[in-house]
């Protein structure tokens, strides 16, 4: 969700936002922050428990976060990660996007 704030996504409409402008107006400021520290806990557990498909969708992502606020860096990072991740599970479709999404942030 708060990730989903971060990078756009989802209905804008007025009337959504009019419904919700209280969780708005107290979460958007920090959204960025929350959606980093859900999605390090879900690296963390994942990694614990062995889940290699939903560690390598929380790297993507918390690649696609740092994107959006230009840390190419942390993205890097963490769509590598994500890369070693999907080809130890055979996640044909999220390695492409992942190797994709890469490639992408190589090239600017």
């Amino acid at each position: 969700m708060y990730a989903r704030v971060v990078l756009g996504e989802g209905e804008r409409s007025l009337s959504l936002i009019a419904k919700n402008i209280g969780f708005l107006v107290k979460n958007i400021p920090l959204a960025r922050k929350k959606a980093e520290a859900y999605f390090g806990k879900a690296i963390e557990v994942a990694g614990e428990i062995g889940a290699k498909g939903i560690l390598g969708l929380a790297y993507l992502d918390l690649a696609r976060l740092h994107i959006a606020k230009k840390r190419n860096v942390q993205a890097t990072e963490s769509l590598t990660k994500a890369i070693e991740t999907f080809k130890g599970c055979s996640a044909t479709a999220y390695l492409k996007q992942a190797k994709e999404s890469l490639e992408s942030l190589r090239e600017k």
